[in-house]
């Protein structure tokens, strides 16, 4: 009974010990958060009231807390209890993302987890590690060139839908998102969304799900999974996730039992030969690599969801851009057929060489509306900022990507459409880490360069057929608070055919 007492009292010892050690932590976190830029917020709440509305009214709200302290490069605020530092700078860029550490992502991509579960955009520490190295030769140049023939492919099934269409499509947004879906179905997972049974109905999960996580992220108390799991949405999000996760394991079951037809028939000029993502990590798992199928499924349905939502969107925002800066448009048009003359030939790698101001209109266009605004992280250590502002290890850090691309000391008259951003000679003072799209550092965007290659096959093929006149302008385009860059309407262009 002594003994038990003992045990008992040694327990709640140790409980007090810990607490009070947790409490004074908090403490010194607290005051030293509260010495970063920011305002004043309200007890328990935090500053969630200055962020109550809908997503169109947040995403403004966010724009207007940090102008408020751009001269700082840095400012926090709380969301309840939990403290939120965002930064736009690029020296303390740099700091965040441009080493090994602070690479677990934040709590917020934990909505995404029911569909990609631990993949390459997820995971971190050893396993990210392990897959960044199995994924990485996916995008090596030799088997870029090999997908130019599906994106030359899907961006001509594009134009005709076009020309079929031309008198009533304005809304290119329902377009667009298809044209970079069948190109990352059939350059991740080998399959034709156009000539696969069921291809229709993943098309339409793939933006259900888009739909769900957008609803969460909008209603900040669903991100609480005990709460989230009483919902409809909930419910939904369940039979979608299925559909999804058929869909891909159907193929790569499929995929599968072909490459051993091929390796037991040695018919290396059958038609279900392919070079695709999903080829390379079946072969990994066949080596005796360290991915099961699960893991294969991972990192199939995670390309899926970076791939095709975040090109759509920057295609739609270049699109409009161009729409509503003729001058440019023309020059681009110019550029076209310096290239290819009257050939409608398909382009080639050396051809999108060549296409310099087609880049730079496309970086340009995704300075303005980079398709993801934010990267949050963990902040595994200590960070002190380049102004000597002190952030601790244990916060939540968001690097807000699309404040620091519109920050006029960096980018004179932020909000206009100039390409020549971009020559080299005005680029060459400039931070490398003020400009960053496709994020930076060991976690930047594997597939950077095919996402650049896909969407200068498109504008190639869309601009040497039509002229593109604007109906939404830069300023009536109303933004939308997601993981994702979204607009509130679907972006409108006109597109009229040349002669």
């Amino acid at each position: 009974m002594l003994t038990s007492t003992k045990l008992l009292l040694s327990i709640i010892v140790l409980a007090l010990v810990y607490v009070i050690f947790k409490l004074r932590h908090w403490v010194y976190i607290t005051k030293r958060l509260n010495e970063l830029p920011g305002r004043k917020g309200y007890p328990l709440l935090g500053n969630m009231i200055d962020f109550l509305g809908s997503p169109e009214e947040v995403f403004p709200e966010i724009r207007k807390y940090i102008k408020e302290h751009i001269p700082h490069d840095v400012c926090m605020g709380w969301c309840f209890l939990v403290p939120l530092v965002g930064i736009y700078g690029p020296e303390d860029m740099e700091k965040f993302i441009g080493g090994v550490a602070n690479s677990r992502k934040a709590f917020v991509y934990s909505t995404l987890a029911p569909w990609l579960g631990d993949g390459i955009l997820l995971s971190s520490g050893e396993k990210w590690q392990k897959r960044r190295k199995m994924l990485t030769p996916t995008f090596h140049f030799s088997i870029l060139q090999k997908f130019l023939k599906i994106f030359n492919k899907e961006s001509k099934r594009f134009v005709e839908k076009l020309k079929k269409n031309t008198e009533e499509v304005t809304n290119i947004s329902p377009f667009v998102s298809i044209y970079t879906l069948n190109s990352m179905c059939e350059t991740s997972m080998g399959i034709s969304l156009n000539e696969t049974e069921g291809g229709e109905g993943y098309r339409s999960s793939v933006h259900d799900f888009g739909n769900i996580i957008f609803k969460r992220l909008s209603r900040p108390w669903l991100l609480f999974h005990f709460i989230y799991h009483f919902t409809n949405a909930y419910l939904k999000q369940k039979l979608t996730i299925k559909a999804l996760h058929n869909f891909s394991r159907n193929i790569i079951e499929t995929r599968k039992k072909d490459m051993e037809i091929d390796r037991t028939e040695k018919n290396r000029d059958s038609g279900k030969k392919r070079l695709a993502l999903l080829d390379m990590l079946i072969l990994a798992q066949k080596n005796g690599e360290d991915i099961d199928d699960e893991g294969i499924q991972e990192e199939v349905d995670t390309f899926m969801f970076e791939g095709h939502d975040t090109t759509a969107i920057s295609i739609s925002f270049t699109l409009m851009l161009l729409a509503n800066n003729k001058h440019c448009q023309d020059k681009l048009y110019e550029e076209i057929i310096s290239v290819f003359g009257d050939d409608d030939r398909e382009p080639t790698h050396t051809d999108l060489q060549e296409m310099k101001y087609m880049e730079r209109c496309i970086k340009e266009s995704l300075r303005l509306y980079p398709s993801v605004p934010i990267v949050a992280r963990m902040m595994d250590e200590d960070m002190t900022t380049r102004q000597g502002y002190f952030i601790p290890k244990g916060c939540v850090v968001a690097g807000m990507i699309y404040d620091m691309h519109r920050r006029a000391d960096l980018y004179p008259e932020p909000d206009k459409f100039d390409p020549d951003r971009f020559l080299l000679e005005n680029m060459s003072e400039r931070h490398p880490f003020a400009y960053i799209p496709f994020s930076a550092g060991p976690r930047n965007c594997i597939g950077q360069k095919f996402a650049m290659m896909e969407m200068k096959c498109f504008l190639i093929e869309v601009i040497r057929n039509f002229m593109l006149e604007p109906i939404d302008t830069p300023d009536s385009i109303i933004n939308l608070m997601d993981i994702v860059l979204r607009t509130k309407h679907p972006i409108r262009v006109i597109f009229t055919r040349r002669n």
